[in-house]
């Protein structure tokens, strides 16, 4: 190997560490970056929710915070009595129980809600990503 090579590795590994140590120290940081533009959503997303009989689906989004570098925002209400998936061919399937509320409202083509989280998301994305900037910017503060 000549010495333009070898010179060509050496630059090439010590920026590969550069990376590494700086996804390392910047762990905190992108959490809280993160948090940061789930939270904006979070809170869009429940001035957004549909009020119904009770009110508590409202209440019941969370942010689940388990898988470093994701933020799942869900609602933790179930719909009451059993829903009917739809098969492929459209028509009525099985039977379950225990199905987040919100699924049913996002994804019933006749529900008046239908695409409603969705379309919370894209209104707001600006603000979530700019959230997540300005934390990144900031250095976690």
């Amino acid at each position: 190997m000549n010495k333009l090579n070898v010179e060509l590795n050496a630059v090439s590994s010590e920026i590969d560490k550069m990376l590494t140590d700086f996804l390392h120290t910047s762990f905190d940081v992108r959490q809280k970056a993160i948090q940061a533009g789930a939270e904006v959503f979070k809170s869009a997303v429940e001035s957004a929710t549909p009020i119904g009989e009770t009110g508590k689906m409202a209440q019941s989004w969370k942010i689940k915070t388990e898988y470093p570098d994701h933020r799942y925002v869900g609602n933790t209400k179930t719909a009451k009595g059993k829903v009917y998936r739809k098969t492929k061919n459209g028509k009525r399937g099985e039977a379950r129980e225990g199905v987040p509320l919100s699924n049913v409202l996002e994804y019933k083509e006749n529900s008046p809600h239908y695409g409603f989280i969705r379309k919370c998301f894209d209104e707001n994305e600006a603000k979530i990503y700019q959230a997540i900037k300005s934390k990144i910017k900031n250095g976690g503060n």
